[in-house]
């Protein structure tokens, strides 16, 4: 369509330059005679005319002394009366005291008011808005300063307008016509600055609101009707006019800002007001560590951040170890012996004292401390008091790939192979820089955003891998937005950039693979006493398929995608039937029902996400004839999840995907079908599988054949539109549901109009008690939906039975007096 106008731009800026003429030009050829035989006349007629009525009779009786052509006095005759009364006019005016004593005097002061009077006879005789438009470009009449300003769309509408405000007489000055422009385009102009008043929200940071603000804000400069943004604060020394704050010192407190806004669009402007509460600079005296393993050994006593001393015992054969500490402050500084953190410590034969300085961001400290004893190692003489402890073996050095998603080399890094004095053997792979750098020069050049790591199969020699990526490999991967996937031998880990974004720590794996005969029957024996009586697992009985996986990570509370291998030869009956039994860390069980997928060549594997870690097992739950399946997980469906650092943000606008999302996850139990995108705009998108399946099930279109537009906003008009088509699909089979009758008639809200293309959706939800009004006459159909009140319609669509007994805070920024508490609550338990 653009193309289309711009095409007609062209071709009626070419016509510009003779339109204006073109009415001229025709008088001028039916004035001229078409003999050389001079026309007789004699005056009387033009020079006893005393009055535009008579001069105008005169014009049409005696047509031939000025026109010498029939065709000349028609195209006066459907003239608007306006420029007939003009040309009468100005021959009045015109005429020598002594009258019109010939004819080309006549004729010369006819076309000269004509010509004077063309521009308003063509925008009279304007047929339609194009036309009328064409006439306007580059144009000297009139003031286009705010006609300018319009699009193309909207001067089209001007010119319709001014058409049909046109007095059939026509205008009679350009005086009038400029009075009525100004109107039509002024009208459009103030609306265009009240929508963006009314969409206008300041963006905060990560963590921030209106009443906690840590850090710069996003103040828009351009609204999306195209208005001017400038903004005012108060306090510049506190919030600076573009945004940046600078947070007062603990004397001076917290300090009230009010930002004004200022939406113009020539002439017109509106103001709105934000008042902000921005939190003054403490320097934290946080100087606790929140986790502290070690990568051999155990620690004499669980970690607890109030516990200073440790010990741990390794056995000779354990040259070095590596400590992992994790400060509960992020912005505190923790050293080992004075080092960083990422540096393997040696040991020698017997104690090694290994101090953990944790320094505030206050400057305060705390030191924790663990003794590690290396054993000494067997001896074969007997004469003891001269034997000397053997060598350390040496290490097998294994090299492993680096590969881009394709699964191509990008670069490669080693293996350190441990011998254990047990004799199992343990593998530690350490990345380094160098090798991070030449992988992400080669992604790059291959357009991969993906790193991964394969591990070679040890034929169940290995017992335990740890995997260790110091923060300056991490930030590399976060800078590069690259995801990272590692392929061991019993396991996939698929970590994406989404969840590196907001770790700031070294990065450790510990896979401890369970293949043990002893450990696959005490796994079954814990799932049947945990889950036999649950009528929820739908299953008589339960059994592990393959290895189990103990999986060690400081990566919690951010969403990591694990695979599992599957046995060979498993009945299509079996790979119906299989779930993902998890023991977590802190204690809790949970069952989950995964996807199939292909895990590499000839094996199957189950594909299921986690955000906390401990020990996983396949199982096998033949589902019972007289257990209906459930519809959701085995549980109960968490439609929502919140953000990798633990908050929900309920105050936040919802995208177009993540609402696919939310139904999505509800209508599969959260086993949503992979398919091919059908939109441009979401092949890459982590959201493709849920907005397919939300479009097939009919509750979503793109904005246009080819573009879905994921990261889109929905606004509150949209959230009722696809609200009333799911009522409509659900009361045409279960007509008894509560929404399926509608309790009260829907109000008359004042900003939705017969016109309005949701009306008839927003009346539905309204009348369904789903969505309610922002006061009792507007709807705010413009609105942005916020995630809060998305998952209050949405517990309503989904018949979420919201309970208000006390409960544990899921999020950390949803407390329990918030006003949608136990709606969230709700919507994200499991």
């Amino acid at each position: 369509m653009i193309l289309n106008k711009e095409r007609v731009i062209v071709i009626q800026y070419a016509k510009r330059k003779v339109i204006n003429l073109m009415l001229l030009t025709i008088l001028v050829i039916f004035m001229m005679p078409t003999s050389p035989v001079v026309a007789k006349s004699d005056y009387d007629s033009f020079n006893t005319a005393t009055n535009n009525e008579e001069m105008k009779l005169a014009m049409t009786t005696d047509w031939h002394v000025l026109h010498y052509s029939t065709k000349g006095n028609e195209l006066f005759q459907n003239f608007k009366l306006a420029d007939q009364n003009y040309l009468a006019n100005k021959l009045l005016v015109e005429r020598p005291q002594t009258g019109y004593q010939s004819t080309s005097t006549l004729r010369q002061v006819y076309l000269n008011a004509v010509n004077d009077r063309s521009y308003l006879i063509n925008v009279n005789n304007a047929t339609d808005e194009l036309t009328l438009w064409t006439i306007f470009l580059d144009d000297d009449h009139l003031n286009y300063s705010h006609f300018n300003l319009l699009t193309i769309d909207d001067q089209d509408k001007v010119c319709q307008q001014i058409m049909m405000a046109r007095p059939n007489q026509g205008y009679d000055a350009i005086e009038t016509l400029q009075a009525v422009l100004d109107s039509k385009v002024n009208s459009i102009l103030k609306q265009k600055v009240q929508l963006d008043k009314d969409a206008l929200t300041i963006v905060y940071a990560q963590d921030d609101t209106a009443e906690n603000v840590t850090k710069n804000l996003v103040l828009p400069i351009v609204g999306e009707n195209g208005a001017t943004i400038t903004w005012v604060s108060d306090k510049p020394e506190v919030v600076k006019d573009n945004g940046n704050v600078i947070r007062p010192s603990a004397d001076k407190g917290n300090q009230t800002v009010t930002l004004t806004a200022k939406i113009s669009i020539g002439e017109y402007v509106e103001t709105k007001v934000f008042s902000i509460h921005v939190k003054a600079f403490s320097p934290s005296q946080n100087a606790f560590l929140k986790e502290l393993t070690i990568s051999s050994g155990t620690l004499n006593i669980p970690f607890n951040k109030n516990t200073l001393s440790y010990t741990a015992r390794v056995p000779s054969t354990v040259s070095s170890i590596y400590i992992r500490p994790i400060a509960e402050d992020g912005k505190a500084i923790v050293t080992i012996n004075g080092k960083a953190t990422t540096e393997a410590i040696k040991l020698v034969t017997g104690v090694n004292t290994i101090k953990i300085f944790v320094t505030a961001e206050s400057g305060s400290q705390r030191e924790y401390t663990i003794l590690v004893t290396r054993e000494d190692a067997p001896s074969n003489s007997k004469d003891t008091a001269v034997s000397e402890s053997p060598e350390t073996p040496s290490p097998e050095i294994i090299t492993i790939n680096i590969e881009s998603s394709s699964g191509e080399t990008v670069s490669k890094t080693t293996i350190k192979r441990l011998k254990d004095a047990d004799g199992s053997m343990r593998d530690e792979v350490i990345l380094t820089e160098k090798n991070m750098l030449e992988a992400i020069t080669k992604l790059k050049e291959e357009g991969s955003d993906q790193a991964r790591i394969v591990i070679p199969e040890s034929q169940d020699r290995v017992k335990q891998i740890d995997i260790s990526m110091p923060n300056n490999i991490v930030t590399l991967l976060k800078n590069n937005q690259l995801n990272l996937n590692i392929s061991a031998y019993h396991v996939k880990i698929d970590v994406s950039k989404y969840s590196l974004a907001t770790f700031n720590d070294n990065l450790y794996f510990r896979l401890i693979p369970l293949g043990e005969e002893n450990d696959r029957l005490k796994i079954e024996e814990r799932v049947n006493r945990e889950f036999m009586n649950q009528e929820i697992t739908g299953s008589s009985f339960s059994k592990v398929l393959g290895g189990s996986m103990k999986i060690e990570t400081n990566m919690q509370n951010r969403p990591v995608t694990l695979t599992l291998p599957l046995p060979k030869g498993l009945s299509e009956e079996q790979l119906n039937s299989l779930a993902i039994y998890i023991e977590h860390s802190d204690g809790s069980k949970e069952l989950l029902r995964g996807k199939v997928i292909d895990y590499q060549k000839d094996i199957l594997g189950l594909q299921f996400e986690v955000q906390k870690f401990s020990t996983f097992a396949i199982l096998y739950l033949p589902k019972n004839e007289d257990v209906e399946e459930p519809t959701t997980n085995i549980t109960h469906t968490a439609y929502i999840q919140g953000y990798v650092d633990g908050t929900f943000r309920p105050n936040a606008p919802v995208t177009r995907a993540q609402m696919a999302i939310m139904f999505a996850r509800q209508l599969t139990g959260n086993a949503i079908p992979q398919t091919k995108a059908t939109y441009t705009d979401t092949i890459q998108h982590d959201a493709k599988d849920e907005i397919e399946f939300a479009k097939e099930k009919g509750l979503f279109e793109g904005v246009t054949v080819t573009n879905f537009n994921p990261n889109g906003l929905i606004t509150r008009a949209q959230m009722a539109t696809v609200a009333a088509r799911w009522i409509e699909r659900q009361c045409a089979d279960r007509p008894n549901v509560d929404f399926c009758q509608p309790t009260l008639p829907s109000a008359e809200f004042k900003d939705v109009s017969v016109n309005h293309w949701a009306v008839k959706a927003i009346h539905t939800v309204n009348e369904c008690g789903i969505m309610s009004g922002t006061t009792t006459l507007t709807f705010n159909p413009d609105g942005y939906l916020t995630r809060a009140q998305a998952v209050k319609v949405l517990n309503r669509l989904f018949e979420r039975q919201v309970t208000i007994e006390h409960q544990m805070p899921i999020f950390k920024d949803v407390p329990s007096v918030h006003w949608a508490f136990y709606e969230i609550q709700e919507a994200a338990k499991k």
